[in-house]
């Protein structure tokens, strides 16, 4: 089992993450103008935190899209009502 990483390690690590999801943001999420900050980012953090990370980024994403913009019913699902 690998040790944790130290208090330094994370904060290159949230560094790395940072100025990739920056680029990303700024880029319309084209991740080719960002492949260097991967790079680093992949580098910089365990696969296990860059996994995190990126589920992490498409679920901020979705909530942001929830809060400002709603959701649209899909059709044919009713919704469930307090009575049967």
């Amino acid at each position: 089992m690998a040790a944790a990483p130290s208090q330094a390690e994370r904060k290159k690590c949230w560094f790395a993450r940072d100025l990739y999801w920056k680029c990303l943001d700024e880029n319309n999420d084209d991740k080719s103008k960002c492949l260097k900050l991967r790079e680093q980012f992949e580098n910089t953090c365990s696969l296990s935190w860059v996994k995190y990370f990126d589920r992490r980024k498409g679920y901020l994403k979705f909530k942001d899209k929830m809060e400002n913009d709603g959701y649209e019913p899909i059709d044919g699902v009713k919704k469930k009502s307090g009575t049967s």
